[in-house]
């Protein structure tokens, strides 16, 4: 790992203020009590999505169909794993429109593509039929069947909601070692089109003008506050949640080359960042610790490497997206936070009571 300080013509040291994400070149984001994970509210509408923290993200008249029944392909959602030994995913996501689940059905084979098609057709049937296809594949002989949460990648039995201890299952573990960030992103893309709603990063692209409430010029942008719904990247560790927010400089004159990763804590509510990495496109890195976390920052940060090991490949697809998007940006006012009497909860989300918290200022 190359250690090295990040010097840009327009900016000076990172930091971290008043719950805004800043850089030298003054571009910040607000990332505070940042719950997207299963808030049902992120995937009511395709169109319109909120965040969690207050903003409101629109896109273009053009990129808001209607849902509809859905019946994919039969071998939509295969893929082939990367790895000398061969081996085949097949994915089933959650078709219901209402449902905020983030469980994708994994049945996995080692002996060939149509052999997989084969054994799991009977899963298929189900999903297209809506029946219930985990039990289905639950009661399968000769392919390996397990969910993932596509966001934290934690691996669950066909039938039941408590993870796996992967050292007891090493044919799923096998598997799932080789499901990697680029697979995960993709198996987002099939999450929304089993609900027959729209690519969010499609819709954003095609877009004449995106609306952020919240947002102010000068301001980073993460990827999902703009591509939102996809899904988030997500890490546990001894019971917390983390959230790896990549976050870009949407200025389409700006050549920092610059990408950050803020690895905000969204479980517990209202504990604070682990602290922030910037990556140069070049390659080059800076991690900026919080007070007493820089052992759980570099556990993040190698955990957020191992899953994206072509973690530079990303950045430098995604930067030039951010942008384009930038020119395309129209800020809004932010809403006004909600009324909260003294013994009322904060709706800074922090879970104490608002006197005790934001109402001492």
């Amino acid at each position: 790992m190359v250690l090295a300080p990040l010097e840009c013509h327009a900016r000076a040291t990172p930091a971290i203020r008043n719950n805004r994400f800043r850089t030298g070149c003054a571009l910040a984001g607000n990332r505070r009590g940042h719950q997207r994970g299963r808030d049902a509210a992120r995937y009511s509408s395709p169109s319109s999505q909120a965040d969690g923290v207050g903003r409101t993200v629109k896109h273009g008249k053009n990129d808001s169909p209607a849902a509809e029944k859905v019946r994919l392909a039969p071998d939509d959602g295969v893929f082939e794993l990367a790895g000398a030994a061969p081996a085949w995913i097949w994915v089933h996501t959650c078709p219901k429109p209402k449902c905020s689940c983030r469980s994708a059905l994994i049945l996995a084979a080692h002996d060939g593509r149509e052999l997989l098609l084969e054994r799991g057709a009977a899963v298929r049937d189900a999903w297209n039929a809506a029946a219930n296809y985990s039990r289905v594949a639950a009661s399968l002989d000769g392919l390996i069947a397990f969910h993932i949460d596509i966001d934290t990648l934690e691996i669950f039995a066909p039938i039941g909601d408590e993870p796996l201890d992967l050292g007891a299952h090493p044919r799923i573990a096998g598997i799932a070692s080789r499901i990697d960030g680029d697979l995960l992103e993709s198996i987002g893309k099939l999450w929304y089109r089993g609900k027959g709603w729209p690519d969010p990063e499609q819709q954003v692209l095609l877009a004449k003008e995106i609306k952020i409430r919240g947002w102010q010029r000068g301001d980073m942008l993460a990827w999902d506050d703009v591509c939102t719904g996809v899904r988030q990247d997500c890490y546990v560790f001894e019971g917390r949640l983390y959230e790896a927010a990549e976050m870009y400089c949407p200025v389409p004159d700006c050549e920092c080359g610059e990408v950050s990763i803020l690895f905000n804590t969204l479980k517990p509510r209202g504990a604070p960042s682990s602290g922030h990495v910037t990556v140069k496109l070049s390659g080059e890195i800076e991690i900026q610790a919080n007070k007493n976390r820089r052992d759980r920052l570099d556990q993040l940060w190698t955990a957020f490497q191992k899953r994206h090991p072509n973690h530079l490949g990303r950045f430098a697809r995604r930067y030039p997206i951010m942008k384009s998007i930038g020119a395309r940006i129209v800020a809004t006012p932010p809403a006004l936070p909600p009324k909260a009497g003294r013994n009322d909860s904060c709706p800074c989300g922090s879970g104490k009571k608002y006197k005790r918290c934001c109402g001492t200022s």
